[in-house]
């Protein structure tokens, strides 16, 4: 018997199905990426409830966007009652499922927990966490209890290297 920390190993979260939609089992789903076409791409998945300790296989058969999260309607979901049950369970996908990134280009999954370097090849921690600001992301590097946060431009960013999962920085001036 497979683990769920084995299960959602290669898994992204996508999504959350959040609270029912009508009488026919239609769900709102908030999805967590800014790229919208992947949201109508939704086929198979898994929905996990970490509250509950709890998973399940979910099919999509219908998607459609509506105001700021989206309907979605699952296969065999078709009351109330039984959308009721998905309510807080959070949606995962292969990382597969996402079309391959650019260079200059990245997925936060993809930079989590990669190893960071400044350029004289001195370990600095491992990305812990991304700030959305709007004009930039910014990294938020961890080692033991200290805390760096790293502008993701040009700038401070030296290379990303996302197969080996390892980022070389130019260390902010304020960090000197």
């Amino acid at each position: 018997m497979r683990r769920v920390e084995e299960l959602l190993k290669e898994k992204v979260p996508i999504g959350v199905l959040s609270n029912t939609h009508g009488l026919e089992g239609d769900m709102k789903f908030y999805f967590f990426s800014n790229v919208p076409s992947l949201a109508t791409k939704l086929t198979e998945a898994i929905a996990y409830n970490e509250q509950l300790k709890k998973f399940v296989m979910v099919r999509f058969e219908k998607v459609r966007k509506a105001h700021e999260y989206y309907i979605v309607h699952l296969v065999g979901v078709n009351t109330v009652a039984e959308a009721e049950k998905l309510k807080g369970f959070v949606v995962y996908v292969d990382k597969s499922f996402f079309p391959k990134s650019k260079d200059g280009e990245y997925y936060f999954f993809e930079l989590f927990g990669a190893e960071v370097y400044d350029e004289s090849n001195v370990n600095l921690g491992i990305v812990d966490d991304i700030i959305e600001t709007g004009s930039n992301d910014v990294l938020v590097v961890k080692k033991g209890k200290e805390e760096m946060l790293v502008p993701v431009i040009e700038r401070y960013i030296v290379s990303i290297d996302k197969e080996n999962k390892k980022i070389v920085i130019r260390v902010p001036e304020w960090m000197e």
